[in-house]
């Protein structure tokens, strides 16, 4: 049995700010040689339009990613940075995108935002739309370990439910949702979606979401959870910054996909409507 971790961030778009209380928050970690920790999505940087393009990268290199890299040598973790911006073809849209760094350093693994936040709701922003500033991605993406498979989205991923279908198709026993719900919608729909998605996939949901009053108009929900496959809550948080940390047991995983063989029972794909026998 291994650990997860989550980090609970109120980020602005000050990186170093950001860094800083991140790599204080690590400190708090229960040490355990190779955990996952998760941050939430824009933990480096959390503004507008410019501040994502003046702080992105190419993927694999640049200052900022480097430094995820140290972070992740000096606690012998693999950090998930829930996104970060990542250059794209495009000079006025960047890809949104969860980095993987293992205990070694090394950039594993990459996720572009498949689902774009273009929605109304009801607070002070009013309107959002992820779309002006970010270019949505076009693949699942499943990080296979010796110990885990862990399988990567981003906020509003979690609608969609057929996404988490694919990754636990794809060999995925936990799923990250790094997330900056809004609190609007994180109040109503965060933890029930959290654990539709658990039960559906009977996948452990490690969920970092960032948790309060940002510097501009922006008032996130917080609430960062654990989920085992079950749907049970194993560990949750409030509002505010905090480390969450909860076993993964495999074993537990394993009893429930046999006693209910889901992924077996499934007819549904590929079959037509009121398609007769």
């Amino acid at each position: 049995m291994s650990n997860v971790s989550l980090i609970q961030l109120i980020s602005c778009n000050h990186v170093d700010k950001n860094f800083a209380r991140i790599a204080d928050l690590l400190k708090q970690l229960q040490p355990q040689p190779k955990q996952w920790v998760l941050l939430p999505e824009n933990a480096i940087v959390f503004g507008d339009k410019q501040d994502y393009l003046r702080c992105s990268e190419d993927l694999g290199h640049g200052p900022y990613q480097a430094r995820l890299s140290q972070l992740a040598q000096a606690f012998d973790i693999f950090l998930v940075c829930g996104s970060f911006p990542i250059k794209s073809p495009e000079a006025s849209r960047v890809f949104t995108t969860t980095l993987v760094f293992s205990p070694q350093g090394e950039l594993v693994q990459h996720y572009h935002k498949l689902h774009l936040f273009d929605a109304l709701v009801a607070d002070e922003k009013g309107a959002y739309q992820e779309s002006a500033t970010f270019k949505p991605g076009n693949h699942i993406t499943c990080v296979s370990t010796p110990t885990l498979n862990v399988g990567l989205s981003i906020c509003y991923d979690l609608r969609f439910p057929a996404l988490f279908q694919q990754l636990r198709m794809a060999g995925a026993q936990v799923i990250m949702v790094p997330a900056a719900f809004t609190y609007t919608t994180g109040q109503a729909h965060w933890l029930p979606l959290l654990q539709a998605r658990a039960i559906e996939t009977q996948c452990y949901i490690v969920a970092a979401n960032q948790g309060g009053a940002h510097s501009f108009e922006r008032k996130t929900w917080g609430h960062s959870c654990i989920i085992d496959p079950w749907g049970d809550v194993i560990g949750q948080l409030t509002t505010g910054e905090g480390v969450l940390t909860a076993p993964i047991d495999l074993v537990k995983l394993a009893q429930i996909r046999n006693s209910m063989p889901i992924l077996e029972h499934q007819r549904i794909v590929g079959q037509r409507l009121n398609e007769k026998e």
